[in-house]
């Protein structure tokens, strides 16, 4: 009895100890706040040019995510983050003309002032499981550097 008794205080201290989900998912969220310079850019399977990279940046305010291509701002979207996955999940969630709303799905790493995304062009697209992308898949993956003022 005394064993099972310490076996459930110690499961719930290591249950409050550790940040909830939505809390880390805020964490995270702090970090992706400001500008950012894209660095790379795969689509299926092959390297965009860094040239025509130039000028494209990503806004990231409150969940709000804007990229910014030779100042043209474009459409938005709002993220939902879930860290607990591995690797990382983001719904991009887009609301459409007749208010419904289109979510993409996508996953997420950092790696200090680097920001890493590889989702699909489409809402009908499943998550991807990994960073990178093949042929025919019309999957991308970005790479972000943080934007030093």
């Amino acid at each position: 009895m005394l064993t099972k008794s310490l076996w459930l205080t110690a499961l719930l201290f290591v249950a409050l100890a550790q940040p909830g989900v939505e809390e880390k998912a805020k964490k995270d969220l702090e970090q992706m706040q400001g500008t950012w310079e894209m660095h790379a850019l795969e689509i299926n399977g092959k390297d965009v040019p860094v040239n025509k990279l130039e000028g494209t940046l990503l806004l990231i305010k409150g969940d709000e995510y804007r990229t910014k291509i030779k100042d043209k701002l474009l459409f938005g979207f709002r993220l939902k983050l879930d860290p607990s996955k591995d690797p990382k999940e983001l719904d991009m969630i887009q609301k459409q003309p007749d208010g419904s709303e289109k979510v993409i799905k996508g996953i997420y790493t950092f790696e200090k002032d680097v920001f890493k995304m590889c989702r699909g062009l489409d809402a009908s697209q499943e998550r991807p499981s990994q960073f990178g992308t093949w042929p025919d898949t019309n999957y991308f993956l970005v790479t972000w550097k943080k934007q030093v003022k």
